[in-house]
C-alpha cells in the first residue's frame, strides 16, 4: 500500500482531523487573497500560520503510523 493509500485510509478513520485541515488551507489561501486588495502585514502572517497549520495536519496524516 502506497502513502498516498495510507493517508486516505488514515483520512477516513480521522475525519475530523481532515476537515480541519481543509479549514486551515482555506483560511490560508483566503488570507494570502485579500493581499491583493489592501497589503497588509497582518494577512501575511495569518495566511503563513494557517498554512504551515495545514501542512502540519497534511503531514500528521501522511506518516502516522497504520
Amino acid at each position: 500500500m502506497g502513502k498516498m493509500e495510507k493517508r486516505t485510509k488514515w483520512c477516513h478513520e480521522h475525519i475530523n482531523w481532515c476537515c480541519w485541515g481543509h479549514v486551515f488551507a482555506g483560511l490560508g489561501v483566503a488570507w494570502l487573497i485579500s493581499l491583493a486588495w489592501h497589503y497588509s502585514l497582518v494577512a501575511l502572517v495569518l495566511g503563513i500560520v494557517f498554512l504551515v497549520a495545514w501542512l502540519v495536519v497534511f503531514m500528521i496524516s501522511l506518516f502516522a503510523k497504520q
